[in-house]
């Protein structure tokens, strides 16, 4: 008995479509020259193309390790500073002194670790210190003394 699977179907003739016709003349060399230096023009354009957008995802790529190991030495550094905080609160109990200065370092290096491990700070977190901002190069010496020498100046007339 002949197989199902591999029964051989009816042949249907293809649909014969003329095609547009074509050119007569062959294409003359200096045509085939230019289609030649415009192709290798856009082959410049795509690869420069490709290029910078791989160096783009290159840059980008480091920017992404280079804030990944900021964050992992921050992390470092904030546990770091809880580990010492809480050996300070383990030495204040020891002595027999007030603990409130300890917990208060260890309540900011904890509260510091928990918003870098998970990017917020709790809700019982202290408030951030304000930092002062650092004294401007505008007040030169030299003009802090202007003011003293036209005093003297006006005490000598």
């Amino acid at each position: 008995m002949p197989s199902r699977r591999n029964r051989p179907k009816p042949h249907q003739p293809a649909d014969v479509t003329p095609s547009a016709p074509r050119s007569a003349a062959p294409a003359s060399p200096a045509n085939a020259a230019e289609r030649f230096a415009a192709a290798l023009k856009e082959s410049k354009v795509i690869d420069r193309e490709r290029r910078r957008k791989d160096d783009a995802a290159r840059a980008e790529k480091a920017r992404v390790a280079a804030a990944a190991a900021e964050q992992a030495n921050a992390l470092k550094a904030a546990k770091r500073d809880l580990e010492r905080a809480i050996e300070a609160v383990r030495d204040a109990k020891r002595r027999g002194v007030s603990t409130v200065d300890a917990d208060r370092l260890w309540k900011a290096a904890k509260a510091k670790v928990i918003e870098l491990e998970t990017g917020a700070a709790p809700t019982w977190a202290p408030p951030a210190p304000e930092v002062a901002p650092p004294p401007s190069d505008d007040a030169a010496p030299s003009d802090v003394d202007e003011p003293a020498a036209a005093d003297a100046e006006d005490a000598g007339e």
